[in-house]
């Protein structure tokens, strides 16, 4: 069942993401980073999964090439948010409290079975939390899951223990009975107000770049 209550002050606790987002628009000598913001996240995320992990494996998580992860360590590494040693990089108490932030504001993805929720055959759900109010018409967010390499994305909202569509269907387990909304409430539990996305492609990996990409569309709206 959602929980039901206050809504978390999500917004608050994304903000904080900010100063790791800023290290993308950070202007250093050589060339135009080859990196995006939500390829930071999975840095983070990463690391923050393991007691210490290599640059190989994290630029097969994150897609990166081993340049890009090189010059995105770096970053991280100069920000107090990782450390790197011989046994892999770790997080710092910095990069921990981030981590910490970062999993109380966006949820961790869960894997679904292709569903008629919304397009590509591998698909992850992601909640946003408190996010509804910062939800159009999921347009934004589908675009930007499309932009980071994903078949596109389909955004609701928790309002009245209901998913929703802001501007279409006020009650979408009835409207499109499915088993996979019993996996969104049994897995992520969103909560009212938040905002949940279902990402997906032909290829898992780019999936979950999508999804987060979307999330990350709602952490910047103004």
């Amino acid at each position: 069942m959602i929980k039901v209550g206050a809504i978390v002050p999500a917004v608050r606790r994304l903000s904080r993401l900010g100063g790791l987002l800023k290290v993308v628009k950070q202007k250093v000598p050589g060339p135009l980073p080859s990196f995006a913001p939500y390829h930071l996240l999975l840095v983070i995320q990463a690391v923050g999964q393991s007691s210490a992990i290599g640059r190989q494996a994290l630029a097969k998580s994150t897609g990166l090439g081993e340049g890009a992860i090189r010059t995105v360590l770096t970053r991280l590494k100069r920000e107090g948010y990782i450390i790197v040693s011989a046994s892999g990089c770790a997080l710092t108490s910095k990069g921990e409290r981030l981590y910490s932030e970062l999993k109380s504001s966006i949820s961790e993805m869960m894997a679904m079975r292709k569903t008629p929720l919304t397009v590509g055959e591998h698909q992850v759900g992601i909640v946003v939390r408190g996010a509804a109010h910062r939800v159009t018409n999921g347009i934004e967010q589908r675009d930007a899951a499309i932009k980071a390499g994903a078949d596109g994305a389909t955004t609701f909202v928790i309002r009245s223990r209901k998913f929703q569509v802001p501007g279409g269907s006020r009650d979408c387990e009835s409207e499109y009975p499915d088993d996979a909304w019993r996996m969104l409430r049994n897995d992520l539990e969103p909560s009212e107000g938040d905002a949940v996305i279902i990402c997906g492609s032909s290829d898992g990996r780019l999936s979950r770049i999508g999804a987060l990409s979307a999330a990350l569309s709602l952490r910047q709206r103004a």
